[in-house]
């Protein structure tokens, strides 16, 4: 059996700054929500005295650490006025789209974010707006209502396609509309690769927490090809999937630790 992982997998650029970073801080400190999407990280960190809060109130250090996804503005306000030390470590290519949106808006656009209402990056998009609607895809877009101009970002973690047809669905209703692809490139070659892997495959093995977005679009683009689980861990694999498959495709999502894709592929490839 041939098993064979997709070359961008594992931590992306924002994931890997963050978790670099993080690990250079001194001392007890707090994540406002958890730092990345992958629960072995953010247990690891846990252990080194990085402990996850969700609410400011049950923050019990003086330095507070802003995740990878980025937090509510209102949120930063509270930390401000109560004089912790905040460290930053939202992901640039999140900091991108807050910028284009916060830009367009001021331009007079109606900003449309499309993505999932409830992902923390896209929460801290929306809480720097005013004039601003979430939608999560072309279903969406004949509830929007009428604006003479309308500027549009993405989640950078949704799929090239998603994002192509909810454009190509607004361009029927809105004539003026200004549109910035904020899907990041890690993302979007990444995606490519798994789609082109499992093209090839009998089966496919997506690795990473089921909390993250872009670990999710992997697994469903995947399922639309073929048989495809997502797994947390190595202890979720099960023997039974591999009987008479001849090739194996590994992905993984951007939190997913290279050392995690490591040991899976290794079971596959030693027990299996």
């Amino acid at each position: 059996m041939k098993v064979e992982v997709s070359k961008n997998s594992g931590f992306c650029f924002g994931v890997k700054r963050a978790v670099d970073m993080v690990l250079k801080i001194q001392g007890k400190s707090n994540t406002i929500g958890p730092l990345i999407h992958n629960p072995q990280v953010v247990e690891d960190l846990r252990k080194r005295g990085i402990i996850p809060v969700e609410k400011v109130d049950d923050i019990d250090s003086s330095t507070v650490i802003l995740r990878a996804h980025g937090v509510s503005k209102n949120i930063i306000d509270e930390l401000n006025k109560k004089g912790l030390k905040i460290v930053d470590l939202t992901c640039p290519f999140v900091k991108k789209v807050q910028d284009y949106a916060i830009s367009l808006e001021k331009q007079g656009y109606f900003i449309l974010v499309i993505g999932d209402k409830n992902h923390p990056e896209v929460e801290a998009i929306v809480s720097h707006l005013e004039n601003v609607t979430v939608i999560a895809g072309v279903e969406d877009v004949s509830n929007i209502g009428p604006h003479d101009k309308i500027g549009v970002v993405v989640q950078t973690t949704q799929t090239a396609k998603l994002f192509e047809d909810t454009i190509k669905e607004l361009k029927k209703v809105y004539k003026e509309i200004k549109i910035c692809n904020t899907i990041c490139n890690a993302t979007a070659e990444r995606q490519e690769e798994a789609v082109e892997l499992a093209k090839k495959s009998d089966i496919m093995i997506i690795v990473g927490g089921k909390n993250s977005a872009n670990t999710r679009s992997l697994d469903k683009l995947c399922s639309a090809i073929v048989e495809t689980h997502l797994i947390e861990n190595i202890g979720a694999l099960r023997k039974e999937w591999f009987k008479g498959k001849k090739q194996v495709g590994i992905s993984a999502g951007a939190s997913t630790p290279q050392h995690l894709i490591d040991s899976i592929e290794e079971r596959i490839k030693n027990d299996f």
